[in-house]
């Protein structure tokens, strides 16, 4: 009887280390992640020209030691493009176009290139227009220009100052402003002139130009180019030296 008893309660404790055994408790633990994807808004909210009509302001900065012509007219076309005509242009005489481009979407822009066409008036005459370029950049938006202790604004090619055809001035500009690697964050505006001295186009007619341009006229259209600044932004990191890089901060 007893080894009855015996082999029962054996049969009971190894019934009960099954149990034990399959008594695994578990459950689920659900991450749920919401993917929104930004949008790349670069814009320009500004474009005007400046002409002997504002003599006051060519004396006050060296670099515009040009006399200034009038009767032209600059308007945004779209949100990358802006139209610029000139009517009374003489060999010599330069004007002052002043843009103002701000980054109104989510994702850093870097500008990749600029297209100049002609739209009407005087083939040969666009071609004798020459141009100067500088620039001034608030990365951020947050009215700090020198976000870098260093770049804030720049003259193209400043050792030089050379005037080129137009195309060739504003390939330039690119090509400095990449060199610098500035990138506008989101709220961040580059300025090519702002009613200040700190940058603009500047252009004028070929001195050589001859009698024949007179009563001549031309219309153009500038665009602005712009990229998302980095496919893979840890292949372009900040360096403390030739500029962007990261998001800005020191």
């Amino acid at each position: 009887m007893k080894k009855t008893k015996f082999i029962a309660l054996v049969l009971v404790v190894a019934i009960m280390l099954m149990g034990a055994g399959y008594a695994v408790w578990n459950d689920q633990v659900f991450l749920t992640t919401t993917v929104r994807t930004g949008n790349f808004d670069m814009v320009i909210t500004d474009v005007s020209t400046r002409t002997g009509d504002q003599q006051d302001k060519n004396e006050v900065h060296d670099w515009h030691q040009y006399d200034w012509t009038h009767s032209t007219r600059a308007e945004v076309l779209n949100s990358n493009q802006a139209v610029v005509e000139f009517s009374d242009m003489y060999p010599g005489g330069t004007v002052q176009v002043d843009m103002k481009m701000v980054n109104n979407g989510s994702i850093p822009a870097k500008l990749k290139s600029i297209d100049v066409e002609l739209l009407s008036g005087n083939q040969d005459l666009f071609n004798l227009l020459r141009a100067q370029t500088s620039w001034k950049v608030d990365i951020n938006g947050d009215d700090t220009i020198d976000p870098m202790g260093q770049y804030n604004w720049g003259h193209v090619e400043w050792d030089r100052d050379p005037w080129y055809k137009i195309p060739g001035a504003l390939n330039a500009l690119v090509n400095n402003l990449n060199y610098y690697n500035i990138v506008i964050e989101p709220g961040g505006c580059l300025t090519l002139g702002d009613g200040t001295e700190d940058g603009c186009i500047k252009i004028k007619l070929d001195p050589n130009a001859g009698n024949e341009f007179q009563n001549k006229n031309c219309k153009f259209k500038i665009t602005f180019n712009w990229e998302q600044w980095a496919a893979d932004p840890s292949s372009n990191p900040y360096d403390g030296t030739t500029g962007y890089g990261g998001d800005g901060d020191i």
